[in-house]
């Protein structure tokens, strides 16, 4: 007997709990150093179960790493809907990848390249794809709301972002770097707003990190 439609939605977000739990594993403890035992481990399952979802770790790399991009959307479009004006909206998108890079293992960008490198491709393309598009759209309602100039171009700026941004991830996996990825990514991200901020939205900016005690 075929699956029943419940039967197929209970499966489904069986392997996106399953997903989203791996993430936060690897997350969290790195790539190289944890195997599918330890995962199993982690979420309290047998490895016989968690090879009911995925074919090896590989595969559960992959998965994970396109799973962090869709909840990065989520994230983006949440912000959108949710936000006072196009630079609120920006705070809560660098709010979100903060909290993450400040609670990811330092190895994980190091050891997805190394080890991964078909995952680790496919992240930075999907990541910049998804980035570039938002940071358009958020330029051009910025420009509408008097909080970005004019005259900036949202499709130059938004490829000077996605440049800077793989700088940032140059630099933190330079072994030389001591500064957190965090707080790498929250300084390019607040220069860039600066960057192409009116005085009204410089104001804006300022009165959110102080009023919020933001990134402190």
């Amino acid at each position: 007997m075929g699956q029943t439609k419940a039967d197929l939605i209970t499966s489904i977000e069986a392997n996106d709990s399953l997903i989203r739990r791996a993430t936060s594993v690897f997350l969290r403890l790195g790539i190289r150093a944890v195997n599918m035992a330890d995962v199993s481990s982690e979420l309290g399952i047998s490895k016989k179960t968690l090879y009911k979802f995925v074919r090896d770790k590989r595969d559960l790399i992959f998965q994970c790493m396109s799973w962090h991009c869709e909840q990065m959307e989520r994230v983006i479009e949440k912000a959108k809907s949710s936000s006072e004006n196009t630079i609120d909206a920006e705070l809560k998108l660098i709010r979100f990848i903060h909290q993450i890079t400040s609670d990811m293992h330092p190895s994980v960008l190091f050891d997805l390249n190394k080890y991964h490198p078909q995952a680790f491709r496919f992240v930075n393309e999907r990541r910049d794809e998804i980035l570039r598009g938002t940071m358009v759209d958020n330029i051009r309602r910025g420009q509408l709301e008097g909080l970005y100039r004019s005259e900036v171009n949202p499709d130059v700026v938004s490829r000077f972002f996605i440049s800077l941004s793989h700088e940032v991830r140059a630099i933190a996996e330079d072994a030389s770097n001591s500064t957190p990825l965090s707080q790498l990514y929250l300084e390019s991200a607040l220069y860039h707003i600066r960057a192409i901020a009116t005085t009204a939205g410089i104001a804006f900016l300022e009165e959110k990190i102080n009023e919020e005690n933001l990134f402190i």
